[in-house]
Formats: C-alpha cells, sequence, structure tokens
C-alpha cells in the first residue's frame, strides 16, 4: 500500500476557487433615543386606535410653543387629540404636564399661560391670554385617559441636558396643516406607531437647528 504524499498539492487551475465567506451583517442601527426595542405602541391606552407621537425639543420653552401650536389645531378642528403631555427631565425627577388631568376652570388657566407666551412674541400680551384662554377649554376635553404615564417616565429619565419631549395621542389630523405646524419646529422625531410613510414624511419636514447637537 502505498504512503500519503506529504507535500501540498499545488491548486489546480481550471478550478476556481472557493467563495470567500460572507461577511457578518453590519449590526442595527440604534433608533434615536435609544428606542429599538420599544413596542411603538407602548404606552398607548388598550382600545384606543390613535396614534402616538413623540417629539423632544432642545428646552421646555420650544415644547410649550409646539404645545401651544398643537392647540391652535386642535381649536380649528384641524386635530382631532387624544391626548398631549410635555414630559421634563429637572434634578433627576421627570415632571409630566398633563392636559388630560385638567378640568374646565384648570384648563382655561392653562390655555391663558400658553397664549400668554405666544402674545408676548406678538407684542399684545392681554390678546394672546384671552386666545389662550379659550384653547385651553380644548384641553379640557379630552378624555379623562390616555399616554400611560409610567412610559412616559421611563422616556423622560433618558432625556439630556435641558431637552423636553412633547407626547402627543393623535385619532385624526388634516394632514397637510399638520405638516406645515411640523415644518416650524426644530425637533427631533423619537418615536411614532403611525404609517411608516407618514413617520418619514414628517422626520424630513421638521425644521433643523444648527446649534442643536
Amino acid at each position: 500500500m502505498a504512503e500519503p504524499d506529504p507535500s501540498p498539492r499545488e491548486p489546480d487551475p481550471t478550478v476556481p476557487p472557493p467563495a470567500p465567506d460572507a461577511p457578518p451583517p453590519h449590526p442595527p442601527v440604534p433608533a434615536p433615543g435609544g428606542a429599538e426595542d420599544v413596542d411603538p405602541r407602548a404606552g398607548i391606552p388598550d382600545g384606543s386606535d390613535s396614534d402616538l407621537w413623540v417629539f423632544s425639543f432642545d428646552g421646555l420653552l420650544r415644547a410649550q410653543e409646539a404645545m401651544l401650536a398643537v392647540s391652535r389645531l386642535a381649536s380649528r378642528r384641524h386635530l382631532d387629540l387624544e391626548d398631549a403631555v410635555i414630559v421634563t427631565l429637572r434634578r433627576g425627577r421627570v415632571r409630566l404636564l398633563q392636559t388630560r388631568d385638567m378640568n374646565p376652570a384648570q384648563g382655561a388657566v392653562g390655555g391663558a399661560w400658553f397664549g400668554t407666551i405666544a402674545g408676548l412674541f406678538a407684542g399684545l400680551p392681554l390678546v394672546g391670554a384671552a386666545l389662550g384662554a379659550a384653547a385651553g377649554g380644548v384641553y379640557a376635553r379630552l378624555r379623562d385617559f390616555g399616554i400611560a404615564d409610567a412610559e412616559m417616565k421611563a422616556f423622560g429619565r433618558s432625556l439630556e441636558g435641558d431637552r423636553a419631549a412633547l407626547f402627543l395621542l393623535v385619532r385624526d389630523c388634516h394632514r397637510m396643516r399638520a405638516l406645515h405646524e411640523v415644518s416650524r419646529f426644530p425637533a427631533r422625531l423619537e418615536r411614532s406607531s403611525a404609517d411608516e410613510d407618514l413617520v418619514e414624511l414628517v422626520r424630513q419636514r421638521l425644521a433643523v437647528d444648527p446649534w442643536d447637537g
């Protein structure tokens, strides 16, 4: 019986070399705010068919301005809103400015406060307060349930620096008018349960703040 030849064999030029191993797939790019593992409908109350939208801003004032714009859309029936909440993190504590917990009187006071902010920008604080008081009634009519507090507090703990978040639970809207308002605000769309095409459209329309790192 012949002994095996220990010398290495030359490759046969007529035989193609084996295909290289495929490179490992790239890891998924994390979603903004580390939300890649979050159920997009997390926090939406049972039985609700509304869509959740979560925006973050460079500060509380900007979030309040956006809330005022939401109030204006709702008061003109261009936005059917189930809940709206501003979330902030201050000294390690998450704070929620709830609109759904207002009674009619509190709604008027809160609306007047937001209206005063708008009036100051326009140079007419008293007129702004009067308009805001009427808008406050919109908040007071929101149903007595909405986005889960636990979900908002969990997100709030991830806020960096002075950033503030605006949670919106939207049943329906006038799309073009809503997109126009969106384009006025530099913000990050952190999360949404809406249709992917609409989500991408909103991302494209958001204003860009060159100083927002």
